[in-house]
């Protein structure tokens, strides 16, 4: 079956831009797997999805986006989870949040997804740009090189994406463009 993963994409420029960062980490400090998957942040986690059933996935994701205005997003500095995956953070603000628990709620009301037992329910938005293969000693030193450095961009969420896995990387499948007008014009 093939993955289907639900993120933000950031504009072309400042993916590029954050993946010269994930590439000088990986000259650096030998780590690639961070490379695999494009810049983004996760609203929901990969999911085995029958491919018989992406039509059903077009079709409950996009009154999502009709239903979300757009909205700015920042990424400020660099954070990490568990010694092992290094980060850039993005502030959770109301909007991001509620996108994400829409994206959840369709998920698990229309049982693509079931609510896991054990938590998993906690949402951190994040650009990844080091995990999984980064072990104890090497992610030490990534820290303390990216602890202080300084990191601050923003961006306007227009859209959010359905990425396929074609079982060499991911590939953007489908565009839900964020509509609902943010405020009522009366004539």
């Amino acid at each position: 079956m093939p993955l289907y993963l639900t993120a933000i994409l950031p504009p072309p420029r400042l993916a590029e831009e954050i993946d010269e960062i994930r590439k000088e980490i990986s000259v650096k400090y030998q780590v690639f797997a961070a490379l695999k998957p494009p810049v983004h942040i996760t609203l929901y986690r990969p999911l085995d999805v029958a491919a018989s059933e992406e039509s059903r996935l077009i079709k409950l994701l996009k009154p999502i986006g009709a239903s979300h205005a757009p909205f700015p997003l920042q990424l400020e500095n660099f954070d990490s989870f568990n010694n092992k995956t290094l980060f850039i953070n993005t502030p959770k603000s109301p909007a991001i949040a509620n996108l994400q628990k829409d994206v959840s709620k369709v998920f698990y009301q229309n049982q693509v997804d079931v609510p896991e037992m054990k938590g998993n329910t906690s949402f951190h938005p994040h650009i990844t740009i080091a995990y999984r293969d980064v072990n104890p000693g090497t992610f030490k030193t990534i820290w303390e090189e990216f602890k202080n450095r300084k990191f601050k961009r923003s961006f306007d969420v227009e859209q959010f994406s359905l990425l396929k896995h074609d079982g060499r990387r991911w590939n953007t499948f489908a565009q839900f463009p964020l509509c609902r007008p943010t405020e009522l014009t009366l004539f």
